[in-house]
């Protein structure tokens, strides 16, 4: 059979098992061992379909799943991270050169992000504590919400918000315009992240959010991503 195909059918195979991983994180908050151990072992068949060298190709996708083991090991140990995450995403290191898993945890980080305020937006609009305001602190959370994902959306090359051009002809105008113009965003988001933790804490409530989901989502992108690239090179060629 001839290794592209054997790459394709492997890609495949990957997605339908991210999908799986998808589904029950969202239902159980559970990744299986048997999942995980599947998608880790079906990374050699694909280093040998896509032509990959012993060294340093194959020496560096270890390098990189040890080192991301160790580092969401640490996430674990302060309860950051489920370790069915922690295995997910260092079989996931497996299969992806240093720049494609870069892009994924990119990925993942933005959608992890998003999905913490939404769980969020429940938990808050639930609240049962003396003293709140569940009406406000949902409105406000929503609204937080709403620019993280615009945010998310932009750095992941989607539709977004402009910021109006009257607003940027007036900042260009000022003192060190470029670093204001690379300030602003940073201070939004700074601004959003920290009311949206302040609002949630109030509320007594921790989003348990599945992270197992956003990791899976952002590996059926980049897996989508290099099917597509691949075919369009195919037929290009």
């Amino acid at each position: 059979m001839d290794q592209q195909i054997v790459t394709y059918v492997l890609l495949g195979a990957l997605a339908m098992a991210l999908l799986v991983a998808a589904f029950t994180d969202l239902k159980s908050r559970t990744i299986g061992n048997k999942l995980n151990l599947a998608i880790a072992a079906g990374a050699p068949l694909f280093w040998w379909a896509t032509g990959l060298d012993l060294w340093p190709g194959v020496g560096i996708q270890m390098g990189i799943a040890v080192a991301t083991f160790a580092i969401c090991a640490l996430f674990f140990a302060i309860r950051q991270m489920g370790g069915g995450d922690v295995k997910l995403l260092t079989a996931l290191a497996l299969w992806f050169p240093p720049t494609n898993f870069l892009g994924l945890v990119l990925i993942m980080a933005m959608l992890g992000w998003v999905l913490t305020l939404v769980m969020g937006i429940w938990g808050v609009a639930h609240s049962r504590v003396v003293g709140t305001k569940p009406v406000r602190d949902t409105a406000l959370l929503v609204a937080c919400t709403l620019v993280a994902a615009n945010f998310a959306s932009a750095v992941l090359g989607g539709p977004k918000l402009a910021i109006p051009q009257g607003l940027l002809d007036s900042l260009a105008t000022l003192p060190n315009a470029t670093l204001i113009l690379a300030m602003v965003p940073m201070a939004i988001l700074a601004v959003v992240t920290l009311a949206s933790i302040r609002i949630i804490r109030r509320h007594e409530h921790q989003p348990r959010v599945p992270y197992g989901l956003a990791i899976s989502m952002a590996g059926l992108w980049i897996v989508g991503g290099g099917i597509f690239s691949g075919m369009t090179a195919t037929a290009a060629g």
